[in-house]
């Protein structure tokens, strides 16, 4: 072996650096890499939309001027609230519920289920704020959680409280005096009821997040 290469090769052990030759060596004791995939639970979108709204809602927050924090799942502190957004007084916040879904009409807006009799008379939100999180149909169906689903699927429509009310029991009061076809002498429930309004009512407040600066519908 010439006298150079001799000289490199001791270097490099001085060094305490591997050769090629070492590195495949230790390669080879190793242990087996843990199959990723494997590994990865499987989602429900029931789940996963929720959270993906919030998310979303949370970087669309920022990116309009308005500090938004995730309450990390303690909604029972904070009336039911998945976001805290900061005001200009250090005292004072808001509180934002955030609803993710797709309506089964292009012309249609999906604000939440209804759970029962009390959704005719009662408010369903208790925040200042809502923020409706409409996502494509046909994607929200079809995705797998692969990265298909991404911001140029989603529709937002950042809503006072007291309008998302009025907007929520107008709808469900509808939804409840429509007779049944199949049985018309009998109640419609509202257990689970998918509620949608019309895309004309909501028209205002999309994309309205100047709200949550404290600006008034039209401000820039």
């Amino acid at each position: 072996m010439p006298d150079a290469i001799v000289a490199a090769t001791a270097s490099t052990h001085a060094l305490g650096l591997l050769t090629l030759d070492q590195r495949t060596h230790n390669n080879s004791h190793r242990l087996p890499t843990m199959n990723t995939s494997a590994a990865a639970p499987s989602l429900r979108k029931t789940q996963s939309h929720g959270r993906i709204g919030e998310a979303a809602v949370t970087a669309k927050c920022w990116m309009n001027g308005v500090p938004a924090h995730n309450t990390n799942g303690l909604r029972a502190n904070f009336a039911g609230s998945d976001l805290i957004v900061d005001t200009h007084n250090p005292r004072t916040k808001l509180l934002v519920q955030v609803k993710t879904g797709f309506s089964p009409t292009k012309e249609g807006i999906y604000l939440t289920q209804a759970s029962g009799e009390d959704d005719l008379t009662k408010d369903k939100f208790h925040a200042d704020f809502v923020v409706f999180v409409n996502m494509n149909r046909r994607i929200g169906q079809s995705h797998n959680h692969r990265g298909t689903l991404d911001f140029s699927h989603f529709t937002y429509y950042v809503v006072p409280a007291d309008a998302a009310n009025k907007l929520f029991r107008n709808a469900v009061q509808r939804e409840y005096a429509k007779p049944l076809i199949k049985t018309p002498d009998k109640q419609r429930s509202l257990g689970n009821l998918a509620v949608n309004v019309e895309t004309q009512t909501m028209v205002e407040y999309k994309d309205a997040w100047q709200l949550l600066r404290g600006e008034p519908l039209g401000g820039a």
